[in-house]
């Protein structure tokens, strides 16, 4: 009788290590707030490290190598340059004052690195040859200056979308 729950504990625990963690993991959920944001600096043929989009964030004026990772700005919307964000940067990236910024971003000029798939990445190296296309991603903000990623898009549509 011990040694049987011995050995459902024990297959238990990981088990519940591995809930607690995904539950611990920032999840892109519907309330909360965020922007389409058109990304820049595109490499999707990393094939060392994977698949994966090289990108940044297109935020309008902000200079390259600016920001580091102790830095936060406050995104805001520019209804005349749908796509790239305006920021104003905040003295610190403390939670007081990250509260009072409706969309907080922290280390705005950091690489993104956004995994595809080999077709997807094939196809969107085909596509943005020559810059001619507009590739944007919904940014979810989580209050903190983290931010979640999801619906990538080329031209308003997803790229599976057989073009």
């Amino acid at each position: 009788m011990k040694k049987s729950a011995l050995s459902a504990a024990l297959l238990l625990l990981p088990t519940l290590i591995l809930a607690g963690w995904a539950l611990w993991l920032p999840i892109p959920r519907a309330d909360d707030p965020g922007l389409r944001i058109r990304l820049l600096g595109f490499d999707p043929r990393d094939l060392l490290r994977g698949h994966y989009l090289l990108a940044r964030l297109d935020i309008h004026d902000l200079p390259p190598g600016r920001f580091g990772p102790d830095d936060c700005v406050c995104l805001f919307d520019r209804p005349q340059d749908p796509g790239r964000p305006g920021f104003t940067p905040l003295p610190s990236c403390a939670a007081a004052i990250l509260k009072t910024c409706p969309l907080p971003l922290s280390d705005p000029g950091r690489e993104l690195r956004l995994y595809q798939s080999q077709e997807m990445a094939q196809a969107l190296e085909n596509w943005l040859a020559g810059g001619k296309r507009i590739v944007d991603i919904d940014v979810r903000f989580d209050g903190k200056g983290g931010i979640a990623l999801q619906d990538i898009r080329v031209d308003g549509q997803t790229p599976d979308s057989g073009r």
